[in-house]
């Protein structure tokens, strides 16, 4: 039997994960989502306008394409992180949750093919250098080896 301070105390902890999480998904899963930005705000953020200027000056640099309501994207992620980490090797994010509302993105992706996430790829000036062949199924040492190659 629950006593009184035993389900407020559930109550507000329960209230406190909620606020922090989207409206609507279950607490699981909005948790997952948090931890997953979280994790995602060790990259750097750009905009579309923000690669393609990228692009333009010339730069090599590793795009990351993902969403955190994509559970292939959750669990890549933190493997990603730690692996990036040791090999010193930054990372961008370009945040693909909205696609279908974001024509920028949308014809980005369609341009370099980036049909599902997550997504890693390098790119260089206006080129698709390579992309890492299913993420979602690969271990450390595979991300290593295709950001050290």
């Amino acid at each position: 039997m629950l006593t009184f301070s035993t389900v407020s105390c559930y109550f507000l902890s329960t209230s406190i994960v909620a606020a922090d999480l989207k409206i609507g998904l279950p607490i699981k899963e909005a948790q997952a989502v948090l931890a997953y930005q979280k994790n995602s705000d060790q990259f750097q953020h750009v905009s579309i306008k923000t690669i393609q200027v990228m692009m333009l000056e010339g730069k090599n640099f590793y795009l990351y394409t993902g969403r955190a309501t994509c559970p292939h994207c959750r669990n890549f992620i933190p493997k990603l992180l730690q692996t990036a980490k040791h090999c010193k090797t930054p990372i961008y994010y370009l945040d693909s949750e909205n696609t279908n509302l974001n024509v920028a993105l949308s014809h980005f992706r369609t341009h370099y093919g980036i049909r599902t996430v997550p997504n890693l790829s390098q790119f260089q000036s206006n080129q698709l250098i390579k992309s890492l062949d299913k993420p979602s199924q690969v271990q450390n040492e595979e991300i290593s080896h295709f950001l050290l190659q």
